[in-house]
């Protein structure tokens, strides 16, 4: 399991995307390098599988990424889908759950299909980055450069 973080990892590194990112446990944590509220990606196991999630604590944050959305009519798998394509990615976004959890995070969840991929840690890293080129796009994802 750590292996396919460790690859996970060197592709977030290395594509200056993030801003720190570093393996907590069993699950690879990447900061949204210039989120107006401060968030972060999260990439864990989920099941048999793996998951990646935008968290932030920003309630005013997650509103804006919302508000993009409906107000751009296109849907967080839309988004991510377009990005997946660019890429090649061979599957589509399953859906995207938002929600506050337990802990009074704000949530954009998503299960990363990697049926029929060998490498399981490219997959996850080129599923994370269309995630985060989907969700950087929108809101005050941008930070201060936005406003």
């Amino acid at each position: 399991m750590n292996e396919a973080l460790a690859t996970v990892l060197q592709h977030v590194q290395s594509s200056g995307r993030f801003g720190a990112a570093k393996i907590e446990g069993a699950a690879l944590r990447c900061e949204a390098k210039d989120a107006a509220g401060g968030a972060w990606y999260l990439v864990e196991r989920s099941g048999e599988g793996w998951a990646v999630s935008l968290l932030t604590s920003d309630r005013w944050l997650s509103e804006s990424i919302e508000g993009d959305m409906l107000e751009g009519r296109d849907t967080a798998e839309e988004l991510v889908d377009d990005e997946l394509v660019e890429v090649g990615f061979p599957h589509r976004c399953p859906k995207v759950k938002h929600y506050r959890d337990d802990a009074k995070v704000y949530v954009f969840r998503s299960e990363i299909p990697l049926d029929g991929i060998a490498d399981t840690g490219a997959g996850i890293a080129t599923y994370l980055l269309a995630f985060e080129a989907a969700f950087s796009q929108l809101g005050d994802m941008q930070g201060s450069s936005a406003e």
